[in-house]
């Protein structure tokens, strides 16, 4: 059964987001920005596709990579998958 993302945390899914970028990157989260866009860091289209599959696991919803180029970084990301109007 999948999960709504509107019922994500936003705080949980953005930390989320950051451990796992910087994990996969080897990026140090103390000077991870969620505001600097994906492509600041090196995220490409391959590792967007990887992280959605992750995400979709972590936490039964459907991730479409493609959001990932829509939002440009991580708190646009968060703030438009987990918004009461996004379908």
């Amino acid at each position: 059964m999948q999960n709504d993302p509107h019922d994500i945390d936003p705080a949980l899914l953005r930390s989320w987001m950051v451990k796992y970028i910087c994990g996969v990157l080897g990026l140090d989260i103390a000077t991870f920005s969620t505001s600097d866009r994906f492509d600041v860091y090196g995220l490409d289209s391959v590792e967007a596709v990887i992280m959605a599959g992750v995400m979709e696991e972590e936490f039964q919803v459907i991730v479409d990579p493609h959001q990932f180029f829509d939002t440009p970084n991580v708190d646009a990301f968060v703030a438009a998958f987990t918004a009461r109007d996004a379908e």
